[in-house]
């Protein structure tokens, strides 16, 4: 009996358990989404080359963990606090509290259990989506990727339920501990808020000492990778701490800061938004805390992502200058050559007599010949143009793989028209195109390249135009590239729908302040507007800390990523335009639900 009643209990508040169910599913799917990654070994091997990417998702295991049992936490407490009072009835009819509290196990777990579930299904379709949507979109090579991955979705399922049954116990331990008259009452009882400004003070200091313990052990790491094995650990706890600390101490000063500016204080309602955030900044501390890492951690993925999909771009483009070469092109060739958005193309003509190859001087002239020259240690290439190749070493080598493997490897020499006149032999035309851009034109180039491979079987073991590097590069960087937008898409969702969770769900406590406000004479724009800026605050908070975190994390990738600080703005811009999609859609939800 008391099981059905839980159960009817759920059913009969169904419209209240909405925003509880969707921020629990979530969690399970991303957490779903990180460990089929995480714990697929055959992954992660073959798509990485560096030998710590096991040991660091190891790392983000435990931190995922971490974020994932505080939301568990908060949630459980938020579902305890909706029916608190309906226990406190059951008990005041007579209803033991050992069987309320087997009543409030039953239903945390059922709630727990209902929402992995379909949380880790919805998980794997998110992963096959988002997966197949990064390798077709972005063109990568990934091996032994699998959306539906049985050792990550048994530990989803173990976890989560195992959280879950911790938390049912508490629940009942508590409710058996609390009186009636306090559940009967609890929403009318005053909430005490501790102010401390020694401790305040002392968070100050130890949040900033973590932090910059944590920011040098990630530069530490990064410019020597041998300490990755402990820097990573250190920078970890100290990151968390030292945002929890700081967030915990800055805000409140902030706030006070601002209350005793009596002309900002006084305008408009900002001294109730003000007192608003005093009020709660102590419960939204850990959230916003969390907020923090886990925003970092998915720009810090995504802009991650992108450094190696520039990694890409710099390698190939610093190999070869030219984005296609066709030797005696057909008219199929010739065709597709001209679906190209070219920027130069150049013709030469060589006939090959023994052991030596022969060009006429007079053609690089006219058509200098361009080459890409890339320095090893910096990994920064120059595009340059030489009209003399046989006296440039670079430009002459460039020209050598033009040719076609079997004639690679022979002697090279400039002569003038009439020498090569009468030069007896078989005369090749090669073709050499550069377009205004290698990825735009990708597709074109790939059937032009695929069908020289079909003409010159000698090709499919030698390559050497521009396309057969790419698909080396991409498959050596692409792995990675795939983790960090993989990755940060993940994160961001679990990021986003744990401070939309966190504000909506104490929208109810906050009806009657709004409508004591409205019911006095306040003018419903005013009331959106001090809205709009509680809820600003409560995410540019972790926003701005999380952007810190990144431009000093991507100190750890230095010694793998060519120049990790370019073209920053486009993640960021990606990442914030996102960001503000969630910040309206939070605030549109909290206004339907807290004004008339």
């Amino acid at each position: 009996m008391l099981n059905k009643l839980a159960l009817s209990g759920i059913k009969h508040r169904i419209r209240d358990y909405t925003v509880l169910f969707s921020g629990l599913m979530i969690a399970s799917a991303i957490f779903y989404m990180f460990m089929s990654l995480a714990t697929n070994q055959a992954f992660l091997s073959s798509n990485s080359p560096a030998a710590a990417t096991s040991f660091i998702f190891a790392f983000g295991i435990v931190l995922l963990a971490i974020i994932t049992i505080v939301y568990i936490n908060y949630a459980n407490t938020f579902l305890l606090s909706m029916r608190q009072k309906e226990y406190g009835m059951f008990m005041m009819l007579g209803a033991r509290s050992s069987k309320i509290s087997r009543m409030i196990f039953v239903e945390t777990f059922a709630i727990g259990a209902i929402s992995t579930i379909i949380g880790s299904a919805i998980g794997v379709l998110a992963t096959s989506f988002v997966g197949r949507l990064l390798i077709n979109s972005l063109d990568m090579k990934v091996k032994h990727f699998n959306s539906f991955y049985l050792p990550a979705l048994l530990w989803t399922l173990v976890f989560f339920i195992v959280i879950f049954m911790f938390s049912a116990f508490r629940n009942s331990i508590s409710l058996r501990r609390s009186k009636v008259l306090t559940l009967l009452n609890r929403d009318s009882q005053p909430v005490k808020i501790k102010r401390n400004g020694v401790m305040k003070s002392v968070q100050a200091v130890l949040g900033l000492i973590l932090l910059v313990i944590g920011y040098f052990s990630m530069y530490l790491s990064g410019n020597n990778p041998g300490a990755i094995y402990i820097g990573i650990p250190i920078a970890l706890v100290t990151i968390v701490g030292g945002t929890y600390f700081t967030i915990n101490s800055f805000i409140t000063a902030i706030i006070v800061m601002l209350k005793k500016n009596t002309k900002y204080s006084q305008k408009g309602l900002n001294n109730f938004t003000l007192s608003q955030l005093s009020f709660r900044i102590n419960d939204y501390t850990k959230i916003l805390s969390m907020v923090s890492i886990m925003f970092a951690l998915a720009l810090g993925a995504i802009t991650v992502g992108l450094g190696f999909n520039n990694q890409i771009d710099n390698v190939v483009n610093g190999q070869n200058y030219y984005d296609v070469q066709v030797t005696n092109p057909n008219s199929a060739q010739q065709k597709r050559i001209k679906e190209l958005n070219i920027e130069k193309k150049d013709i030469y003509n060589y006939k090959t007599s023994g052991k030596t190859v022969y060009y006429r001087s007079s053609e690089f002239k006219k058509q200098p010949l361009g080459y890409a020259q890339m320095n090893m240690n910096t990994m920064y290439f120059k595009l340059k143009h030489s009209s003399n190749p046989a006296k440039n070493e670079s430009a002459n080598y460039e020209l050598m793989n033009t040719r076609l493997p079997e004639s690679r490897m022979l002697a090279t020499k400039f002569v003038s028209d009439a020498q090569y006149s009468a030069i007896k032999g078989k005369e090749t035309t090669t073709v050499l195109v550069k377009t205004n851009s290698f990825k735009n034109n990708l597709s074109t180039i790939k059937r032009i390249s695929k069908a020289e491979t079909q003409r010159y079987a000698t090709l499919k073991q030698a390559g050497g135009d521009k396309y057969s590097s790419y698909t080396l590069v991409n498959g050596f960087f692409s792995g990675l590239e795939f983790m960090g937008f993989f990755l940060g898409i993940a994160f961001l969702a679990m990021l986003a729908s744990c401070l939309m969770f966190k504000i909506l769900s104490g929208a109810n406590s906050d009806v009657k302040r709004y409508n004591m406000l409205y019911k006095i004479g306040t003018r419903q724009s005013v009331l959106r507007s001090a809205i709009n800026k509680e809820i600003a605050v409560l995410f540019s908070v972790p926003a701005i800390l999380g952007i810190i975190h990144v431009l000093i994390g991507l100190q750890l990738f230095v010694k793998l990523l060519y120049k990790p600080y370019t073209n920053i703005e486009i993640p960021f811009a990606i990442f914030l335009v996102l960001y503000l999609g969630y910040y309206f859609l939070t605030r549109y939800l909290y206004k339907k639900i807290v004004l008339k």
